[in-house]
């Protein structure tokens, strides 16, 4: 690991402070510049003007869940295509057309997968 192109964005999109700023950091140590969001809301503004080779998704939030962002990523053209990985804390209910990763995170494994697609 830690091969990440300069240019590679990772967009963090969770509402819990420590598991967004924990993931902030293993990004960032490898090399990935890394934007945030608190909820799926902020996200849009933020892919307004940002391209990420990636997306990880919490599925529970306020203001505009997991669902509702991923809904709106499927129906923009422009954003369609932004891999998109889900982090969330249940394992049931999940969507079956994205990686999915259960909380606690195994950050070796999510590693590998942000590193095949960036």
């Amino acid at each position: 690991m830690g091969t990440a192109a300069a240019h590679s964005v990772v967009l963090v999109v969770e509402d819990e402070e420590e598991s967004r700023e924990t993931l902030r950091e293993l990004l960032e140590l490898e090399g990935y510049e890394v934007q945030t969001a608190v909820n799926g809301s902020e996200a849009l503004a933020k892919l307004s003007h940002l391209e990420p080779c990636i997306i990880l998704l919490d599925l529970f939030m306020p203001v505009m869940d997991g669902w509702q962002l991923l809904d709106r990523l499927r129906s923009d053209g422009r954003l369609a295509n932004i891999k998109v990985v889900v982090t969330t804390s249940a394992a049931e209910n999940t969507p079956s057309d994205v990686p999915v990763f259960v909380k606690p995170l195994d950050l070796d494994h999510l590693m590998r997968t942000i590193d095949a697609v960036c």
